[in-house]
């Protein structure tokens, strides 16, 4: 697994490097700037993240993957009055927090515990929205397909009902299964907001999108 490491302090990065680099790939960066930059071209499976009561680097790195729908687990490591913030971290997407130092072994844990709640969370089939829900969707889905950006999205939309226990269906909905999300490891179904905003709009924000085009271009 290949983490990016964001932390102020050098001698902490070296720390988090040794305590994870027997399991996996590490790379460290010190602030946000140089995080925001390695997160493309370096494709990490997670990040670990400094967070702490006078910088606001962790909160701020959040806040950047949300407004650009990168979904990527996010451990959060600290010393144990920077607990505080972990209720309003994890409403803002982290997946874990761990106290600075630990020992290798309370780091694999969290990291675990991270992947593994990530996962459930973006395995989770989001709620309709109310436009689905006021719109004709034959209609919606004709303009999404008209509309697509990603090529692996191209006259992929559908709309998709399931059938649940005894018989009955789940509500109608616009759904897209992708190939190529598959193939990195992804959930394959995105839904109405994401295929609106990433496919049909920025692809690039895609994970999946991005590891594509990066062994493409390797």
């Amino acid at each position: 697994m290949r983490l990016l490491v964001l932390h102020s302090d050098r001698s902490a990065r070296k720390f988090l490097e040794k305590r994870a680099g027997n399991q996996h790939f590490v790379k460290t960066v010190g602030n946000l700037a140089k995080a925001v930059r390695e997160i493309i071209p370096y494709r990490p499976d997670m990040i670990i993240a400094e967070i702490d009561t006078r910088k606001s680097a962790a909160l701020d790195l959040l806040r950047y993957l949300r407004r650009n729908r990168i979904k990527l687990p996010v451990v959060l490591v600290g010393e144990a009055g920077a607990g505080i913030l972990q209720p309003a971290a994890m409403k803002m997407g982290a997946s874990a927090f761990v106290e600075y130092p630990m020992e290798e072994q309370a780091l694999a844990r969290a990291l675990a515990r991270a992947r593994r709640a990530f996962r459930e969370l973006n395995d989770r089939m989001p709620e309709i929205t109310p436009e689905e829900l006021d719109s004709n969707l034959s209609d919606l889905e004709q303009r999404l397909n008209r509309q697509m950006v990603c090529f692996a999205g191209r006259n992929q939309v559908y709309i998709q009902s399931l059938i649940i226990d005894a018989g009955t269906t789940t509500k109608p909905r616009i759904t897209l299964k992708c190939p190529i999300r598959k193939d990195f490891g992804h959930p394959p179904n995105v839904y109405y907001e994401f295929i609106r905003d990433v496919c049909c709009g920025n692809p690039s924000a895609c994970p999946a999108y991005q590891e594509f085009t990066a062994r493409k271009a390797s």
